[in-house]
């Protein structure tokens, strides 16, 4: 009897214990997921995908974590990882609209134009009422001269609502809306400036420096001096209502300042893994001992470089970043964002220099 209630109890446990472990293992995963949408929403697309892939490893099928996590990859260029996240996610849980979308655009960025319109034809046989998926495939069709079929669907898009479909439909169909009334009318703003009766109306204002037909006077340079020239002038009206220009020329010496840092370009180059290389130089940022350098996922498809204007206070910390498109070859909206985020959590150690601006590129380099 005794041995028959241990076994009870024994198995009244387990139960227990297993049910608690579950419900603890759902709510972790639940929380895992509800974090990576809200990265996910705020464009912290690397971030997100850190979480969706903590959600698929306990539960590949959860939710729509395998499109979204898919969708985040879109967004940072990797649109092979897209294309799998979508054919998975297919696999697992049967085709619905949005695995076929996703999976027509990254055909479509991969440049397989026919593959991208049946997946998106797909997407829109299973959910017809959406803008976006006719938008899309018209995109598709206007990439490959199919320019009546684009437009058709860029109308399709345009009557369920889509605000850029209009004007994509407009250029492209030659249906331009003609310029209202009030657009065409060409009204003169009378000229309100007055001059008296003695002022010639091609003189300079009082707040301008040299008046019309006044040069302005040359300066001789001091020969064996480096000097800086604070130059001001003074506007006077002679008795004969002529302008005279008097220049003043407060001229103080070059005073070096030692807190200025030097035009070093010694490059620190950080290896992050195999596909992303981030090289710091400018201002003798190269030199300066990096303390902290951020998580850095990046998934693009493609060989390029995103560079970063930034600036280093005292302290060590990023005080300003700035995408630099001359010095980019990568001008993608998401892989712009991520660098500049990720900039701006580099840390380094304390220095000398109120503050040195340099150059942060990052360089991709997908396997």
């Amino acid at each position: 009897m005794k041995s028959s209630l241990k076994l009870l109890y024994l198995i009244f446990g387990v139960f227990c214990i297993n049910s608690l472990y579950g419900q603890t293992l759902d709510e972790e995963t639940g929380f895992l997921y509800v974090k990576a949408e809200y990265l996910y929403e705020t464009g912290r697309y690397d971030e997100a995908i850190s979480q969706y892939n903590q959600v698929i490893t306990k539960d590949p099928g959860y939710k729509d974590a395998l499109i979204h996590r898919g969708w985040a990859k879109y967004a940072m260029a990797a649109y092979k990882g897209a294309k799998t996240d979508a054919v998975e996610s297919i696999n697992l849980k049967g085709i619905n609209a949005e695995a076929a979308a996703l999976l027509g655009r990254s055909f479509a960025q991969m440049g397989n134009e026919a593959a991208a319109i049946n997946s998106l034809t797909a997407a829109i046989a299973l959910d017809n009422k959406n803008a976006s998926y006719y938008e899309w495939r018209a995109g598709v069709y206007e990439g490959d001269d199919q320019l009546l079929k684009a437009c058709h669907d860029y109308e399709a898009a345009m009557n369920h609502g889509s605000a850029s479909a209009e004007v994509k439909a407009r250029n492209l169909c030659g249906s331009k809306p003609k310029p209202k009334a009030e657009d065409t009318e060409v009204t003169s703003t009378p000229n309100t400036t007055t001059t008296s009766d003695n002022q010639n109306p091609n003189e300079l204002g009082e707040n301008e420096v040299l008046s019309q037909g006044t040069k302005e006077p040359e300066t001789t340079p001091t020969p064996n001096s480096t000097q800086t020239t604070n130059t001001q002038t003074e506007t006077q009206t002679s008795s004969e209502g002529e302008t005279v220009v008097r220049v003043v020329d407060d001229s103080e010496p070059v005073v070096e300042n030692d807190n200025l840092p030097k035009n070093d370009d010694t490059v620190n180059s950080l290896k992050i893994d195999e596909e992303l290389v981030v090289q710091i130089y400018g201002q003798e940022l190269g030199k300066r001992k990096i303390t902290e350098v951020p998580s850095i996922l990046i998934l693009a498809d493609e060989n390029g470089k995103v560079t970063i204007n930034f600036c280093v206070n005292k302290e060590g910390i990023v005080t300003s970043a700035e995408f630099n498109g001359s010095m980019s070859t990568i001008a993608k909206k998401s892989l712009v964002s991520l660098a500049l985020r990720k900039a701006k959590e580099f840390e380094f150690a304390k220095g000398k220099y109120d503050s040195q601006c340099g150059m942060m590129v990052f360089i991709i380099k997908p396997s």
